[in-house]
């Protein structure tokens, strides 16, 4: 799969060209910082249009209508969330713990005039925020962003009421990653196929059980 131009991107996923042009900058601003920042894995540089690029973006069909906080996890160089926003949700907050990585999300959404609420913080710190939905992608396995989320949950009883669901990329390691979590989990969740990767999965959770919370 290659992506060189606005057509090429829309024969896989349809963008508006002015959200085309917003990738754009983000694509050229990513390679000049790549040069002295660790943003994303070497190995993906040649080919970041589907690897970072169509991959986030796969996700704003599951988005598009949400109109709760959006809050994408571990963040890093800004995938999802930052292609979510520029694709047109409103309310998304993106957590980063590193601060270099909070200035280049910053920076691209600045040269692209793109309205993102970035948080160099600890998800656990941030549970006035509500979401109605949680992301991350390429983050950590199963089992610890359920985890992640129950810590931020858990810092307002009132939280756990309003319990939010969660969209996570996944690659292979699904299986194994659900059949752990499943061990000490109840939750409901539904599997889509990525349109990038052919063992890739869009993993949708929208029930946990809450007691196992307490409990734990």
């Amino acid at each position: 799969m290659n992506i060189n131009s606005y057509e090429s991107f829309c024969s896989h996923l349809y963008v508006s060209r002015e959200t085309y042009e917003k990738f754009e900058i983000y694509h050229k601003t990513l390679s000049k910082w790549q040069k002295s920042i660790n943003l994303i894995s070497n190995s993906t540089i040649d080919n970041i249009w589907v690897r970072h690029f169509l991959d986030s973006a796969q996700l704003y069909d599951f988005t598009e209508k949400i109109s709760g906080n959006i809050l994408d996890l571990g963040s890093g160089a800004g995938f999802p969330g930052l292609i979510l926003a520029m694709m047109g949700n409103k309310n998304i907050s993106v957590v980063e713990s590193d601060q270099k990585k909070c200035t280049f999300i910053r920076e691209v959404a600045f040269l692209s005039n793109t309205n993102i609420k970035i948080y160099n913080s600890r998800i656990e710190d941030l549970s006035f925020l509500k979401p109605t939905l949680i992301t991350a992608r390429a983050l950590a396995p199963l089992n610890k962003l359920i985890k992640y989320v129950e810590n931020h949950m858990v810092k307002s009883s009132s939280n756990l009421e309003n319990f939010p669901n969660m969209l996570f990329l996944k690659g292979k390691s699904y299986k194994t990653e659900l059949l752990e979590l499943g061990k000490n989990r109840n939750i409901d969740y539904k599997i889509y196929q990525s349109i990038t990767d052919e063992f890739g999965k869009i993993i949708y959770i929208n029930k946990v059980n809450v007691l196992n919370i307490i409990n734990d």
